[in-house]
């Protein structure tokens, strides 16, 4: 159901920066960044020293499923919208680096939740609360100042 209206689920975010090269890429002398937006997330990968650039952008309620993976002692992320392959996973680093990718997936379904369609949702429902509150707060004050309530025929 709906927070309390006087706590709005709103909350803006800073720019962050993050390195998500994994070793693969630092052989093809090529690097990815993953750039958190205040609305969205840019994946940018390069490769050759720069000849060849891939470069995606979502905003974090279109992100779709964002999860990190595992295979063997390899660990890495997906977020669907902004992979630029299907089902592609990105490793960090050697791919050992579970803590740096886990910290990577928290952040981008924490901004997923707080700025997506989920946030969205949730922003409507708080709206809806606020205003049940307040028809009961002038309810209460008409019923004070002993008027009659709104009818139909007086909205006319």
């Amino acid at each position: 159901m709906a927070e309390e209206p006087s706590k709005p689920d709103v909350q803006r975010f800073t720019r962050e920066d993050h390195d998500v090269t994994c070793c693969i890429e630092v052989l093809c002398c090529g690097g990815t960044r993953l750039i958190l937006g205040e609305e969205d997330a840019e994946l940018i990968k390069t490769c050759w020293c720069g000849t060849c650039n891939d470069k995606k952008r979502g905003p974090y309620g279109e992100l779709g499923t964002v999860d990190s993976s595992q295979c063997l002692c390899f660990y890495g992320f997906r977020a669907a919208s902004i992979m630029p392959a299907e089902g592609q996973t990105q490793c960090i680093g050697c791919g050992c680096e579970k803590e740096k990718v886990d910290s990577v997936v928290e952040e981008l379904k924490k901004r997923q939740a707080l700025r997506g369609d989920r946030a969205k949702t949730r922003m409507a429902e708080t709206t809806v609360s606020s205003l049940s509150l307040l028809h009961k707060k002038v309810d209460a004050i008409m019923e004070q100042l002993e008027l009659p309530p709104v009818t139909a025929e007086m909205e006319r």
